[in-house]
């Protein structure tokens, strides 16, 4: 009894120790996690980031004219003075369409692998350049000049500008740099010629548009009638912010799908632009993100969560083993087996970066069975047991790696695997007097 309490303090001795070790090998997922951030964030210093489309709108600059009146101090008008005031209105635009493709333009960073896109598409519309009684008026009786109205674009990043050309009532018009705007500041604008001759109007407006990005594209549904239809050849988008697509289709050959948003539905013209602290990226909007399949250190990261029930379920088959078939197996026995069990997360890890999840995964779990198998069988001094143990070793790394792909039901799946187990535990010892097992080995007898 005093030999197998014994055992049972160095086990757990042994399991404080794997715990710290299984720590350790989850810190080495998370620093690959952030080396990868890092270089994501060097590729979209020199390409650009997650783009965010808003525009296009106007913005009207115009003066205020009206007289004050002086008077003395007894209140008496002495005279009229003029006084102007310029003033700023911002126009929406009534309609709005995009139409376009997002082209897959991967980067690559080391070993890890960015992905990049191009936006080339067409956006078209109309604005309703407003009259001069329908600009907002500060003082009673006062007349209003319209001095210019400006042509705004506002993206998230204007590095991914590759091309812009813009037609405002048929008439090309020079994007410059800045849209001027308090909370949009990054995108371009152009200068509106004759906007006081065209006040009233509705004008039709294009642009021309190649749009470089990192990873997910939105656009702020800033008309009273916005659509957007957008194809692709990458074959895992992403669907998401504030609106999903009315329709999409989605194969092996890449996606196409199609946006539809009235101003009753969102907020995004009474709320933009959203404010210094915001900026474009906090308005509306909906978004496709290009995401890829896989991700080999989210699933690396979920495998290794299960490093410590991997090594108590198989150390405790080993010490089942050896009660029941009376083994003296030593603990740095114990420590071999953990340490091939730990090896198998990082072996995950490293290969799975260089040749895919999936046969990363089929290749660590391979060599660690072989390895574990082949040192059972001195062991467990049976051949048949060792080769029942490593079929069921090979089993419970296949039960992980459906645990993994099967992200919704991985719960469900892993409570009944454990339940599975416990099961086959309960099952196989209940005829096992515990109290024989643990009872001391009766001494032989001394012969005369």
């Amino acid at each position: 009894m005093r030999s197998f309490f014994f055992k049972m303090l160095m086990i757990s001795v042994l399991a404080v120790v794997l715990f710290v070790a299984g720590t350790m090998v989850r810190g080495v997922v998370a620093d690959r996690m952030m080396n990868r951030e890092v270089a994501r964030q060097s590729i979209s210093e020199g390409l650009a980031e997650r783009q965010m489309l808003a525009g296009v709108v106007l913005r009207v600059s115009y003066t205020e004219h009206w007289q004050q009146p002086v008077a003395d101090k007894d209140g008496r008008v002495l005279r009229q003075e003029p006084r102007s005031q310029k003033h700023e209105q911002l126009v929406l635009p009534e309609t709005l369409r995009l139409s376009g493709s997002l082209i897959s333009d991967p980067r690559q960073r080391g070993i890890f692998h960015i992905n990049a896109y191009v936006l080339s598409g067409r956006l078209a519309g109309t604005l309703k350049l407003p009259a001069l009684g329908e600009l907002a008026r500060h003082q009673p009786d006062s007349s209003v000049v319209i001095d210019s109205a400006d042509a705004v674009l506002a993206v998230s990043d204007p590095r991914g500008l590759r091309k812009a050309e813009l037609k405002v009532a048929g008439q090309a018009l020079a994007l410059e740099p800045g849209t001027g705007l308090n909370g949009a500041r990054e995108g371009a604008h152009a200068v509106l010629s004759e906007a006081a001759a065209l006040a009233g109007k509705t004008l039709a407006f294009e642009l021309a548009l190649d749009l470089a990005g990192t990873d997910s594209f939105s656009m702020v549904p800033l008309a009273r009638d916005t659509s957007a239809s957008l194809n692709s050849r990458w074959p895992h988008p992403s669907f998401g912010g504030r609106f999903l697509p009315e329709s999409r289709s989605v194969s092996e050959n890449g996606f196409e799908a199609q946006w539809h948003v009235s101003a009753l539905a969102s907020n995004a013209r009474q709320n933009w632009p959203v404010g210094a602290e915001g900026g474009v990226r906090s308005a509306d909007a909906f978004s496709v993100s290009m995401i890829d399949p896989v991700d080999i250190y989210s699933m690396s990261d979920r495998a290794s969560k299960y490093a410590e029930l991997f090594i108590a379920i198989t150390l405790g088959a080993f010490l089942l083993f050896e009660l029941l078939r009376r083994l003296r197996l030593h603990p740095m026995n114990y420590l071999l087996i953990a340490a091939a069990l730990l090896i198998f997360f990082l072996m995950l890890l490293s290969l799975s970066e260089r040749i895919g999840f999936g046969l990363a995964y089929l290749s660590a779990a391979s060599a660690c069975v072989l390895l574990i198998g082949f040192y059972s069988a001195h062991l467990l001094r049976s051949l048949w047991l060792a080769s029942g143990f490593t079929l069921g070793l090979g089993a419970l790394y296949g039960a992980l790696y459906m645990i993994l792909l099967s992200e919704q039901n991985a719960l469900l799946m892993g409570s009944l695997l454990l339940f599975a187990l416990l099961a086959c535990v309960m099952v196989g010892t209940r005829k096992v007097d515990w109290n024989a097992l643990l009872a001391p080995s009766p001494a032989p007898e001394l012969m005369d």
